[in-house]
């Protein structure tokens, strides 16, 4: 609710808004902003305003004049007047719809209905492009309609930045998605047009921006990935204790990296400590089936397509296979061997069919002049 922005100290002239996240470190000493999802620097882009929901505690020493930051939450104190008013004014639904009562007073709604009054601002008749990374959020939902609804003429356009989950449902059309999406790779048109409900013309096929040829090179090897929430530790320890008894890999030569924002949740510190106990009594020189460079995710993550795209062999371990696992039904292009229920080895038909990787140095003016 404490939410502050920090806007140009004088006015500047625009026609297209890139609305994106950015953290401290994203920014440069010269007050530019390194955006990490269309992979540029904002100076280059004088015409361009850019929006950015600021992620970090401590701001940036300069900031340039065509950057805006939205800071959602400058402190942790409740503002109960606030809160308050959000419960009285949607205390009716509490009786009609108690689902749709919740959803009226989430976080995300709220947050939304800032970003929508702090955005519109900067909104006028003479803007041609709003661009954003997008991923069906509320608040961006709700900046496509305000733009459908008041500003006819403003072309509307979402870039898929992150590698596709198995499940993408919070892409499904709707009134409120962008004029046209921004993808990487053929079986992801499969998916939006087949199974979402997208037409090919609103649909712009692209390299990655984020994504590109030598980035990461030997990130994967040899790793076993935790997610941020471990629904089953159990099954979890289970399933790489078969791996390995039945010679799939050698668990002994496998680095448990857990997740960024995992580090003091006690089940994933808890797992990581009986895999390494576990891992004390292995045998170093044990041969196995997999000899290829080879990474273990734990549930749905989009790094298992970044990873296969790069040439690696893949392994899923998850407990609730129905939403987790990849199917060849969806994406043509991915090759599956069911292990056990728990457990599934992937691997490509070819590569570049669902990321395509970009270049370190793409050409994102020019692309900004015909979306």
């Amino acid at each position: 609710m404490n939410y502050k922005i920090y806007k140009p100290k004088k006015n500047i002239s625009y026609n297209k808004i890139i609305v994106t996240w950015a953290y401290k470190n994203n920014f440069e000493k010269n007050g530019s902003l390194n955006d990490r999802y269309f992979n540029v620097n904002s100076k280059k882009f004088k015409n361009c305003l850019w929006f950015v929901i600021y992620l970090s505690d401590f701001m940036p020493k300069k900031i340039d004049e065509n950057i805006v930051l939205l800071k959602p939450m400058t402190s942790k104190s409740l503002n109960f007047v606030e809160l308050i008013i959000i419960l009285g004014k949607n205390f009716l639904y509490l009786f009609k719809n108690f689902k749709y009562f919740l959803a009226l007073i989430s976080n995300y709604n709220y947050f939304a209905n800032i970003f929508i009054k702090t955005i519109s601002q900067f909104i006028n008749k003479d803007i041609k492009l709003i661009l954003m990374p997008f991923e069906g959020q509320p608040f961006q939902s709700k900046l496509v309609n305000l733009i459908k609804n008041k500003f006819k003429n403003t072309k509307t356009v979402g870039y898929i930045h992150a590698p596709p989950l198995p499940i993408l449902s919070n892409f499904v059309f709707k009134d409120s998605s962008p004029n046209k999406i921004i993808l990487n790779g053929s079986d992801q048109i499969y998916y939006f047009t087949k199974i979402l409900g997208w037409k090919r013309s609103n649909i712009k096929l692209l390299p990655s921006f984020r994504f590109h040829k030598l980035q990461n090179k030997n990130k994967n090897q040899n790793k076993i990935y935790l997610p941020l929430t471990l629904r089953n530790p159990d099954t979890i320890f289970e399933s790489l204790k078969l791996l390995d008894r039945t010679n799939y890999i050698n668990l002994k030569n496998f680095k448990v990296q857990n997740h960024p924002a995992s580090m003091n949740s006690k089940k994933n510190t808890s797992l990581i400590k009986k895999i390494e106990n576990y891992k004390l009594n292995l045998n170093n020189k044990k041969k196995n089936k997999i000899k290829k460079n080879t990474s273990i995710f734990i549930g749905a993550s989009g790094a298992i397509i970044e990873a296969l795209e790069r040439g690696v062999i893949v392994i899923q371990i998850c407990d609730d296979p129905f939403f987790d696992v990849y199917s060849t039904k969806i994406w043509p292009n991915v090759k599956i061997k069911k292990i056990n229920e728990n457990i599934y080895k992937y691997d490509l038909k070819k590569m570049g069919k669902i990321i395509k990787f970009g270049q370190k140095k793409n050409n994102f003016k020019k692309i900004l002049k015909v979306l």
